[in-house]
């Protein structure tokens, strides 16, 4: 009903009052929270200090995000099909290689089977293939050297690496860096200016003298 979650003219399930009676239930719940509509339903049945399902989705859309949230550990929600984040790939393309499958899919509050099916079927990427590479843009970041220098460097090949199309960016083998690598990567940075720093003083930069002539200011070359 579309007017279910008020009480005359008051809106009583608010966001607030959502939030608040999850970290009640979180105190009274003992081990895994209901993450599904069937399981907080049959939890809440006859208790009017507890939302219903549909309030909780209204504002978080999906009980177990609603339970992150609300500060609830990990270890005790699973995400179960809720829908994959860009921020949920990214992680998982980020560590695939330095973490194990099992590790990325508690981080995650996924199951193995969800985050390899995930990783490998849907993005195309098996966590082995994946050992030992960065991308341009994390050892840009580590080094602090220009992210243009690492891919001129690249294609020049000073530095060893190759365009990951699954990914759809520049990788680089940790093992190939040697100490010429690391010592052009630790360059200090280099400007594109090639003249003496401009101190800001107009007249001297430009070899002028200035004098009153008729009690006007007038500049003329030295």
């Amino acid at each position: 009903m579309p007017f279910a979650n008020y009480h005359g003219r008051t809106k009583w399930w608010t966001r607030e009052r959502v939030d608040a009676a999850l970290k009640a239930a979180m105190k009274e719940i003992r081990g895994a929270l209901p993450c599904s509509d069937r399981s907080w339903n049959a939890f809440k049945k006859g208790r009017l200090e507890y939302p219903p399902a549909v309030r909780i989705l209204e504002y978080h859309h999906s009980l177990a995000r609603a339970w992150l949230a609300t500060g609830a550990l990990k270890r005790r929600v699973l995400l179960g099909n809720n829908d994959w984040l860009p921020g949920e790939d990214a992680f998982l393309l980020d560590h695939a290689g330095s973490k194990t499958i099992q590790e990325m899919a508690t981080s995650l509050c996924r199951t193995y089977q969800a985050a390899r099916r995930r990783l490998e079927v849907e993005l195309g990427v098996t966590a082995r293939a994946n050992q030992g590479y960065v991308s341009a843009a994390e050892l840009a970041k580590e080094f602090r050297c220009p992210y243009h220098r690492i891919k001129t460097a690249m294609a020049a090949g000073l530095i060893k690496g190759f365009y990951d199309e699954k990914r759809h960016r520049w990788q680089v083998d940790l093992g190939d860096l040697g100490p010429k690598e690391l010592a052009f990567l630790k360059e200090p940075r280099k400007t594109h200016k090639n003249e003496p720093l401009d101190v800001g003083d107009y007249d001297r930069r430009n070899n002028l003298r200035r004098k009153m002539v008729d009690g006007k200011l007038v500049r003329y070359k030295m």
